[in-house]
Order: structure tokens, then sequence, then C-alpha cells
């Protein structure tokens, strides 16, 4: 099951990175950031009709929280930041690191140590996703190339760096009281944060959001999903695997980059996605 639920994550990931590129042509970067997470509580506060509310919480689910929350609000505004200023191609496969480096996050801040054969799997996705970033170049120092060249792509490889901890913070978040009662209180956590954000920087939404409700919407709906879908899987699941299948979505937003932004070498990505195929099933069936 929660193989099934990493890749309804990496679908509803690859959908909002795709919406939130398009929208970025109306809106600056820290108006997306904000609408990314706000727009996805609709979709998510109705699940405590669903879930038990814990009468006493833990510590470390408050520790969990205040980290792991601030840690995405920085991940958020970088995110959008970095996607803004480069391809989807070029900065999406730098994502490929964050289950690299949870294969040393993971083992020290919440002892998910996986077997042989799942370091190989995430070997693959990672070297599958890091071919992502080649292309038409055919070198196999493109990508590390494209960290000097494009700003873009440094902060996409910081935000990798910020998640391998943060994803950590929702594992132990999560085992402290419940996949739905963590997504509410941490989605609401880092809305909050952007909204002093976007107040700090005087951002007004006056008139900006009219007419663009349906588009907005669709962002928070798969965020809000996706996120649902996250929670849900690590806590059934390894972290590194569940952040590892997640990074699926790289091919997925490589096709959307070709299809829909008409970014270029889609063709030449084929054999890099088929790599990240081999990887998942690895994890999946070793």
């Amino acid at each position: 099951m929660w193989i099934i639920l990493s890749f309804l994550t990496a679908v509803c990931e690859a959908a909002k990175d795709g919406l939130c590129k398009k929208s970025l042509k109306d809106f600056d970067v820290i108006t997306i950031a904000w609408v990314w997470k706000v727009f996805s509580l609709p979709f998510i506060l109705p699940l405590l009709f669903f879930t038990h509310v814990p009468e006493n919480l833990p510590a470390e689910f408050w520790v969990a929280l205040i980290v792991g929350g601030g840690l995405n609000i920085l991940a958020t505004l970088l995110y959008i930041r970095a996607i803004n200023m480069s391809d989807l191609s070029i900065s999406l496969p730098l994502l490929s690191f964050t289950p690299v480096f949870l294969l040393f996050t993971s083992p020290i801040m919440v002892g998910d140590v996986p077997a042989l054969p799942g370091y190989l799997g995430v070997f693959l996705i990672f070297v599958g996703s890091y071919l992502l970033g080649i292309g038409h170049r055919k070198t196999i120092f493109s990508p590390l190339k494209a960290i000097t060249r494009e700003p873009g792509a440094r902060l996409m490889l910081g935000v990798a760096f910020i998640w391998s901890i943060a994803a950590n913070m929702d594992k132990i978040g999560v085992m402290s009281s419940s996949p739905f009662f963590w997504a509410v209180c941490v989605q609401s956590f880092i809305s909050l944060g952007l909204t002093v954000v976007l107040l700090i920087n005087r951002q007004s939404l006056r008139g900006k959001l009219s007419g663009n409700y349906p588009l907005l919407l669709l962002i928070g709906f798969f965020t809000g999903a996706g996120f649902v879908c996250q929670m849900t899987a690590i806590k059934i699941g390894l972290v590194p695997y569940v952040i590892a299948i997640k990074r699926t979505s790289i091919i997925m937003g490589v096709l959307i980059g070709g299809l829909f932004f008409m970014e270029k070498d889609l063709k030449t990505r084929v054999g890099a996605a088929a790599v990240m195929v081999a990887g998942v099933f690895v994890i999946a069936f070793y």
C-alpha cells in the first residue's frame, strides 16, 4: 500500500509543479509559494472529521512541527524561486539528491535503515533522475555544471537537502500523532508562516486572484492529495524508500516541461526514465 501511495504522491507532485510553473506567468514567487500551501487547506482541513484528535501530544510532536514546519517554509520559497529561474528539466532533477541525503539523515534521526537492495533501488532512482539533467549535452557532468551555471539548480539542491531533514520531521510527527492530524497541523503551520512572509513583503492579493481561482484551486487540490498520500506512506514505509519513489515525479515533470512549456531534449530522457523505474522495482520487489 505504501508503494501505491508513494506513486500517487509522485503524480500529484508533478501536476502541482506544472501548474505552479504556469501560474508564475501571472504571479510573483511569494504569491505562488503562498497559494501552494494555503489553497491546499480546504482539501486537508476536512480530514479532522475523519481522524482521532489526540488529547495529549508528546514533546517530540511540537519539536517536529516547529522545526519541520520552519524548514518547509524556507524550502517552499526556494522551490518556487528555483522553477521560476530555470527550466523544469534543469531544476527538478536536482531533487534526486533528496533520497540520497536521506540515506544519511534517516538512520540518524528516525532509525530508518534500508536493506542493501533498498540502497541499490535508491541509487538507481538517483542515477536515472541525474541522467535526466544531462540532456543533449551527453556529458556526465552536465547536471553538476548546471549547479554552477543555473541559479535555479543551486536553489533546488538546497531544497533537496532541506527536505532530507524535513521528511524525517514528518515521520516523527506522524508517529507521535496520526497521518491525517499531522498533515493538517504542519500544513496549517506552513500556511501561517507564508502568510506572515506575504504581509512582510507587502504583497497585495486584491484583484490578483480574481479569474484565476480554478487554476489555483487545482494547485491546492494536488498539493493536499499528495501530502496526505505521503504522510500515510511514511507511517508504514521507510522514509528513504517513500521519498525515492516520490521523486519519480521528476520524470513526469520533465514530460510536462517538454509538452506544455516546449523545453528541449525530451526524447533523450527515455533511458533515464527506464533506470528510475528499475530502481522503483528493486525497492518494491526485493
